[in-house]
């Protein structure tokens, strides 16, 4: 196992001190700062699904609808209003005429038109979503065979689509079924507007079909949003700073006038930023030094359970990305994989900040009245009569390795401890590849790897916010495994009004998950924070979202708990 680096929690305390002493910024310090562990991947709207991405889209951009900070409860952004039909399919928003873009221009409900048909006509991580809109799916489906062959194939009609803007600030949506958490969709950034106006510099357009894409540099500094905060610089790979927007309908409730997203990818540095009170919240504390922060009962550290769950992606697909058949694709050999190593000691010996093994996708407490049976867990013996059932009888799964992103020693140090328990109790020899990180996400996407240690945070209060990412078609669908029933689990439950009827509809969908393993459950996720008394606006739900237009510090607080800020 590679070896953690351990260095006393006093010593480390003294060099943050150092740099406190030592250092001088060039720049004005931001009235309050959060270390991110990477960089952002992405601030489209129709491609980000990462959290740093969404943490700054809810500063930049605003939905129909916003999250409440404390409570996270949807409530009223662009919309001030909106009408709902009886049979709670026809949602009519009412825009604010006070909401502006940071350009000046109103936002209207042509902006959000916009936005949505780019997400059918330049499909997403999220366009699954927009599928609960009537006409949705089809239009999009269409969409691409006229792409395909424009020649032979009619170019479909918007208006099938259940969007339609009645005026300015009316802008109606019908749905196909009912959606409880709609309203929760709304303040999501796969439902943002966006300014098009700002974006034709960026646009081109392909001279037969028609279709406009638009270069990912539209959403560089100076980006024209209609969020709380407006982005000044992004220094790729160091920060991302935000000022308050002066043309924001609700900036009298913006709590801070700059924030900035300090970058930084080694564990020891990040908490060294935060001891030396150059940083003002520590969102992901560092296994290094997480133990010893418990052990002295830290009041800054705040620990709590997790909206997800880690666990390993495994390709599912018949043939590898170089074409040679697939071990994976027998699902054997990934229950196999799956009983083959025991959580507990990595959950002990290299994560140690109170995670709990998982055996299941879906955390079992996070939903009331949602039911998830316990998974596969740590049983060697059956692992290797299932080996030998598929036919393995090597110390290899041909073609199969596992891929490590670079930026995270823990990441690392948990691949170590399962590759070596495959061996050891398998008898399977599975080599690490070692990826920078941007990378190592462009090959999940690419579904060009075979094993990978992967993770997902639910995105709204509803099982399908998990249940969804393994649709066949899903985009978030990594993994490649297609399974029709499942499929029509889910359509079932996305038709069915009863909600009892639902969650079993739901409930059998996640069990299939379980039992095939396309994704083998590692441990559920264990939300750890560090940040001050004097840091206010800062929620501690298991949904782990920060809504920082309502975050601030308050300097006339005197500090009680650890940290030298």
């Amino acid at each position: 196992m590679l070896r953690l680096l351990v260095i006393p929690l006093a010593l480390l305390i003294l060099l943050a001190g150092a740099m406190a002493w030592s250092g001088s910024a060039a720049e004005k310090r931001a009235d309050f700062t959060f270390v991110s562990i990477r960089d952002v991947y992405t601030l489209d709207t129709n491609q980000m699904s990462y959290l740093q991405d969404f943490r700054l889209a809810y500063c930049i951009w605003e939905g129909l609808y916003s999250y409440d900070g404390m409570t996270l409860k949807p409530i009223p952004g662009v919309a001030s209003s909106c009408d709902v039909s009886a049979d709670k399919r026809v949602f009519t928003f009412h825009l604010r005429p006070e909401a502006v873009w940071s350009n000046g221009d109103p936002v209207t409900a042509h902006d959000f038109a916009f936005a949505w048909r780019r997400m059918l006509e330049s499909p997403g991580e999220y366009t699954y979503l927009h599928y609960y809109i009537k006409g949705a799916e089809p239009y999009l489906q269409a969409y691409q065979a006229y792409l395909k062959d424009p020649q032979h194939t009619p170019k479909p009609d918007f208006k099938t689509v259940g969007e339609q803007v009645i005026d300015d600030h009316t802008f109606k949506v019908t749905l196909s079924d009912p959606v409880t958490f709609f309203f929760d969709l709304m303040a999501f950034p796969p439902f943002f507007p966006l300014n098009q106006k700002s974006m034709e510099p960026f646009a081109k357009r392909d001279p037969v079909t028609g279709n406009v894409t638009y270069d990912g540099r539209f959403t560089r500094p100076g980006v024209v949003g209609n969020g709380p905060f407006i982005m000044t610089k992004w220094d790729f790979k160091r920060r991302v700073r935000l000022a308050k927007s002066p043309s924001y309908w609700d900036r009298a409730n913006v709590k801070s006038n700059s924030i900035e997203m300090v970058v930084v990818e080694d564990p020891l540095g990040q908490f060294l930023r935060y001891e030396a009170g150059e940083v003002d919240w520590l969102p992901n504390v560092p296994s290094d030094v997480g133990p010893e922060l418990i052990a002295q009962h830290r009041e800054d550290l705040r620990l709590f359970g997790g909206f997800g769950s880690y666990f390993l992606s495994c390709m599912s697909q018949p043939k590898l990305h170089n074409g040679q058949p697939n071990p994976l694709a027998d699902m054997r050999v990934r229950q196999a994989l799956a009983m083959g190593f025991d959580r507990e000691p990595i959950v002990k010996n290299v994560t140690r900040m109170g995670e709990k093994p998982a055996s299941t996708y879906i955390p079992p407490d996070i939903f009331p009245g949602f039911k998830v049976e316990p998974g596969f867990t740590f049983d060697p013996v059956r692992a290797k009569k299932l080996l030998a059932e598929a036919g393995i009888t090597g110390n290899r799964l041909p073609g199969v390795s596992f891929l490590v992103r670079s930026s995270s020693p823990v990441e690392a140090n948990t691949v170590q401890s399962i590759v070596n328990q495959w061996k050891a109790n398998l008898g399977l020899d599975i080599d690490i590849e070692l990826i920078e990180s941007k990378i190592a996400r462009q090959r999940l996407n690419d579904k060009d790897y075979e094993i990978a240690i992967a993770d997902w945070i639910g995105d709204y209060p509803d099982p399908s916010t998990f249940t969804d990412k393994y649709r066949s078609n899903s985009v978030n669908n990594d993994s490649g495994w297609v399974n029709q029933e499942y499929d029509s689990l889910l359509d079932q439950a996305q038709k069915e009004a009863d909600a009892q009827k639902r969650y079993a509809l739901l409930e059998k969908a996640n069990r299939m998950l379980d039992v095939e393993v396309p994704i083998i459950p590692l441990y559920y996720i264990t939300n750890q924070y560090l940040f001050r008394d004097n840091v206010r606006g800062i929620n501690l739900s298991p949904r782990n979202m920060t809504m920082l237009k309502g975050v601030w510090v308050d300097h006339d607080e005197k500090l009680v708990s650890g940290g030298n800020g």
